[in-house]
């Protein structure tokens, strides 16, 4: 699989304080795609099509995670990133 990931950041206002996170992973050579989306503290959300307000690199994910009360941010990133190419090797 020649993985893609993208971290969204949705803040409450553009330019604003970061609230949810949409973590996809894109298979490129399968042409598929598949996102989770998850608030600050880590809990899980549906995942919608509220405006993002921009994209960021993991590190800065992982430090959104982590001001979001977030412990362990490399395990609970490995673990969304383990959800996502499950859900990509089912389909």
């Amino acid at each position: 699989m020649n993985e893609r990931w993208t971290y969204t950041v949705i803040a409450d206002e553009p330019g604003g304080t970061p609230i949810e996170l949409r973590v996809s992973l894109e298979d490129r050579d399968a042409d598929r795609r598949a996102t989770i989306q998850v608030t600050v503290s880590g809990a899980q959300v549906d995942v919608d099509d509220k405006p993002r307000d921009y994209e960021a690199p993991e590190w800065k994910a992982k430090e959104i995670l982590g001001a979001g009360g977030v412990e362990q941010t490399d395990v609970y990133l490995n673990a969304l990133k383990d959800h996502l190419r499950a859900a990509l090797s089912s389909s």
